[in-house]
């Protein structure tokens, strides 16, 4: 069985991970790694190197660390670096599975990303304002409850909770710091050569749905697989489910 990389969101860190990595089928060797500036690790400069760019370069590494090809799931904010890594070393990759996409650089249609847009406004204007003001906590707790609903990161275990804010001093940089994303179009995606499966919740708002139902499209046409009464937050919240999803994916890649 091929290994499986597990790429963290924005905040937070690999061992985001382990709940569900708990759940996942007997004999699965998981890795999750935390990418640079995440977690507790100092950084290596003061943020200007912050960007898809030095992400991908990251999951390259942990892939050859490997010794061999690897099943690569990635959710929200480690989704365009995956891809980058993916179109850039295939080999190195024997399937992607991603789960809601945050940016829509292959969605082609007008009308899409407006809707995107729009809904972008609405989901990280505030964030953007707690950012300015220099509460990265609050920018936290917010994103939470922008992607998972009100409540959703005061609903969080204290650990749990912990966890995420030790990545709280980033929020700048995801709120526009470091690197600008490297662009993905849709005919980079049409020509990947790894498989990929985009899969969303039923109940995700338009920010995450755009660039998940964009990016199955550009895989040939298709819809991405919908997870039934699920938002953006299922790994965290429903790590039972999320762990089932995999192991469906994997049983058939």
């Amino acid at each position: 069985m091929a290994p499986l990389l597990l790429l963290h969101g924005a905040p937070g860190d690999g061992r985001l991970w382990q709940p569900v990595i708990d759940r996942l089928p007997a004999g699965t060797r998981a890795v999750a790694p935390t990418l640079a500036y995440f977690g507790e690790a100092p950084w290596p400069d003061d943020g200007a190197g912050f960007g898809s760019e030095l992400h991908a370069a990251e999951i390259i590494a942990a892939a050859v660390a490997q010794g061999e090809p690897v099943r690569l799931v990635a959710w929200s904010f480690s989704v365009l670096p995956a891809l980058l890594a993916a179109l850039r070393r295939p080999e190195l990759f024997a399937a992607l599975l991603v789960y809601e996409p945050g940016l829509p650089s292959w969605v082609e249609d007008e009308g899409e990303l407006e809707r995107f847009g729009a809904d972008a406004g609405a989901a990280f204007g505030p964030i953007a304002g707690a950012v300015m003001s220099g509460d990265n906590a609050a920018a936290v707790a917010l994103l939470f409850d922008a992607s998972g609903g009100p409540g959703c990161f005061a609903n969080l275990s204290p650990e749990r909770r912990a966890l995420y804010l030790q990545s709280a001093a980033m929020m700048p940089l995801l709120m526009g710091g470091g690197q600008p994303p490297t662009p993905v179009s849709a005919s980079e995606i049409a020509a990947l050569r790894v498989p990929l499966t985009v899969a969303m919740g039923s109940r995700t708002r338009p920010v995450f749905e755009v660039p998940s139902r964009g990016l199955a499209r550009a895989t040939g046409g298709t819809e991405p697989l919908i997870v039934a009464e699920a938002d953006h937050m299922l790994p965290e919240t429903a790590p039972e489910r999320f762990a089932a999803l995999i192991g469906e994916w994997m049983a058939g890649t």
